[in-house]
């Protein structure tokens, strides 16, 4: 103990605090005498706060603290699960990190763009106030601001940030230049601000971390303006751009996260959903877990599964005016489909597949029907091939296995990787190919039938539905939907998803699904982003009324199955493996015309 700094100890001149070297044991000494009423030759504490450390002291740690800070600073969960403490329902004690808390935690870390779409009473604003305290006290230089819908919102961030720095262990803590209501400023160079949202909020400083709280709720006059004001600052400075809040109608925070969930923009989506949240019991002291009983209760408490939802919901106060029922579309479950690699098929990155679906495996023995929407491939609206096979003997059920998405590939090229998955992976008797007759889709046609000609000069597009005039001695391929027929399959359409005929768990269906509704005269289209995935639903419905399907159906139900030896074995070495449609030649097995081309 004779090395270390005894700030009571009586000297004759006195000794200023910063040309004093501190240890945890000096400022315990300090803490100590000041308890007992003794007069301080040097003084520590920021404005006499036993709590808050001075600037600039030049601060001792001992081999373990060195270690313990790096380890903090390493590892947010290690900081905030050891050394962090909050007022709990039991009193101040140490974090314990929810599940989703950590790996939100975890999210914010990795993720330079976050939005989070939170459930009301799951934590937000203290975990907000966790990562933004771990982000000023272990950098040099950095700037970090808080705004939120209101005032209050955002200096509770700020207070609960303060609260927790000062349970932390002193040499975890920087030292005080400012400490008020709207400010912190550290001797690290590191400031967090607070604010309420206003159309200039954050102009004119250098932000390196900023958090939008309860961005859903700022009114709709400030919003727009605000995000537009100080987005591009954030974006040229490279800073983190979090977004946090409650869901409130479709808004501009609706928009981002619906984004974000299709990887339609930079933001990496995280959501808590009221289940995950666990209920405090005042009678066992425990916390326990919501479920549907809890979840009774609450809708009988509000008066409705509305209002519930409108309190506790995460589902953006979807509206009775959506095509699929709030109750389905709650159940729906969002796969996500995957990329997998499928020989002689170019840009296998633009198709997905259900995680438990090989399309080399099963392409060529399941009865297919796919459907197009067709856009430009201009960055703009998808070009979208859906695939769905017959399954369910006895029924009428179709199920989605896979889907080609794509807004930046030329129509060609589009058709391109389709016409390469049809002839060289589908068997020509259980395909069937339809696509809509508009703008594109003479075009479309014509670039299938150029692809198939290189090889086959007596192409006959066979695995094309064919769609017969009224009178039955005329067809065209491709369906003309017209503001006449799409309302009334829209309407087809929501029967058979709703009792299971048509089955889609594609995460980007499922998102269409919930911004697809009545635009108030009559007719369904997207509410916000893109239809393109349902508008290739909606197409089945044309699909099952025409003869071809109705044969490909007799032929699935009766059993009918492919003849082994007519098909290529990719996994065969004695045969030479084929070129694909853009290259030189084709093996010559699959060049024969089905029954179906022969139609």
């Amino acid at each position: 103990m004779a090395d270390v700094f005894n700030p009571v100890k009586e000297e004759k001149d006195g000794v200023r605090a910063r040309r004093a070297i501190w240890t945890t044991r000096s400022l315990e000494l300090a803490i100590k005498g000041l308890t007992e009423g003794k007069r301080l030759t040097a003084n520590p504490f920021y404005e006499n706060k036993v709590k808050l450390l001075k600037a600039d002291l030049t601060y001792q740690r001992t081999a373990e603290e060195k270690a313990e800070w790096l380890k903090c600073r390493n590892d947010i969960i290690y900081f905030v699960e050891t050394y962090c403490k909050i007022l709990t329902p039991k009193g101040v004690a140490h974090v314990e990190l929810r599940d989703y808390q950590r790996e939100y935690l975890k999210h914010l870390e990795q993720n330079r763009l976050s939005i989070f779409l939170a459930c009301r009473q799951c934590g937000k604003t203290v975990t907000s106030a966790l990562f933004m305290l771990h982000f000023i006290c272990f950098n040099i230089d950095k700037a970090a601001l808080v705004v939120a819908n209101k005032y209050k919102t955002a200096k509770e961030i700020l207070d609960k940030a303060k609260n927790i720095y000062m349970e932390l262990p002193y040499f975890l803590k920087p030292g005080i230049y400012k400490w008020n209501e709207a400010e912190i400023v550290l001797d690290n160079g590191c400031r967090l601000m607070c604010e309420a949202t206003t159309i200039n909020s954050g102009i004119g400083f250098t932000y390196h971390c900023v958090l939008c709280d309860e961005f859903a709720h700022v009114p709709p006059n400030v919003l727009d303006k605000f995000y537009n004001n100080l987005f591009p600052v954030v974006t040229a400075s490279k800073a983190r751009f979090m977004l946090t809040s409650t869901q409130n109608g479709r808004n501009l925070f609706y928009r981002l996260y619906k984004a974000a969930e299709q990887h339609d923009n930079e933001y990496a989506a995280f959501k808590v959903d009221w289940y995950q949240v666990p209920e405090w019991n005042p009678e066992t002291q425990q916390w326990e877990e919501r479920d549907e009983a809890w979840h009774r209760l609450q809708v009988a408490n509000y008066g409705s599964e509305e209002a519930f939802n409108q309190q506790f919901g995460t589902n953006f106060n979807i509206s009775a005016n959506t095509l699929i029922s709030q109750k389905k579309l709650r159940e729906c479950i969002a796969t996500p489909f995957v990329n997998k690699d499928i020989y002689g098929v170019p840009f296998s990155d633009d198709w997905y597949w259900h995680p438990d679906y090989e399309p080399m495996e099963s392409l060529r023995k399941d009865y297919i029907v796919t459907t197009c929407d067709l856009a430009e491939g201009i960055g703009q609206d998808y070009t979208v091939f859906s695939v769905y096979r017959m399954v369910n003997p006895g029924t009428d059920d179709l199920e989605c296995v896979g889907y080609f998405r794509c807004n930046d590939k030329s129509r060609d090229r589009c058709a391109e990787s389709l016409m390469n998955l049809y002839i060289k992976w589908c068997h020509p008797d259980h395909a069937l190919l339809s696509f809509e007759r508009n703008t594109y889709g003479e075009i479309f046609l014509k670039d299938i039938n150029e692809l198939a000609e290189k090889k086959y000069a007596d192409w006959d597009p066979g695995f094309l539905v064919k769609y017969y005039t009224e009178s039955g001695t005329k067809f065209h391929y491709g369906i003309k939907i017209t503001a006449g027929n799409k309302t009334t399959h829209c309407v087809i359409f929501k029967e058979s998803f709703e009792r299971g005929k048509t089955i889609n768990e594609a995460e980007h269906f499922i998102y269409e699904l919930q911004n697809f509704s009545d635009d108030g005269t009559g007719h369904y289209k997207a509410s916000f982003g893109h239809d393109d995935m349902i508008m290739t639903a909606v197409q089945v419905e044309f699909v099952r009324k025409e003869l071809q399907y109705k044969m490909l159906r007799d032929d699935f139900e009766s059993g009918n199955s492919y003849q082994e030896d007519t098909i290529w074995n990719p996994y065969d070495n004695s045969e030479p493996m084929p070129e694909v449609l853009y290259g030189p030649g084709m093996d010559d097995s699959m060049g024969s015309l089905s029954r179906l081309q022969r139609m």
